[in-house]
């Protein structure tokens, strides 16, 4: 059975032992104060002033990943939002918990009033953006990320 729900304090100890060094956001590690602090963060829903969520994708009830929710300041005038989904770990790829964040963002950006969703995929996660497309998000470009990672960028109108 999968779910999400916003991450909270109770998982700190669930993403400190199980998500460091298996995770793209926490490769490089982090201390249990700093994720205490991230989280409240997180739970102001607010970043520089724009909307900003994190959810926890569950399967039945154990934490398998998270997506994000934000808009940037160029989103505003678009009402458009982005997300980013991370799945954690390779025994948890290719179970549709990917695709359950895609849809769910959608949904959870609809529901919240926006008319336009962005995503940034690497161009070498072929598997992600093959999801993308089936997901029906169209490629808009093929750009440089902020850390210099070659990547695609994909809208859809929600």
């Amino acid at each position: 059975m999968l779910s999400c729900r916003n991450i909270n304090k109770d998982d700190c100890e669930f993403i400190l032992q199980q998500w460091v060094g298996n995770s793209i956001v926490f490769r490089n590690g982090i201390e249990k104060n700093e994720l205490l602090s991230l989280i409240d963060l997180w739970d102001t829903k607010k970043y520089n002033g724009n909307y900003y969520e994190v959810f926890g994708i569950l399967s039945d009830n154990v934490l398998v990943g998270s997506f994000s929710l934000y808009q940037r300041d160029v989103d505003v005038l678009e009402n458009a939002v982005c997300f980013g989904i991370e799945i954690v770990g390779v025994n948890n790829r290719m179970k549709g918990f990917a695709t359950f964040a895609v849809l769910t963002s959608c949904k959870i950006a609809m529901r919240k009033g926006y008319r336009k969703i962005f995503s940034q995929v690497r161009t070498d996660n072929i598997a992600s953006a093959k999801l993308h497309i089936k997901c029906g998000f169209k490629l808009i470009e093929k750009t440089y990320s902020k850390r210099g990672n070659e990547v695609y960028n994909f809208a859809k109108t929600i």
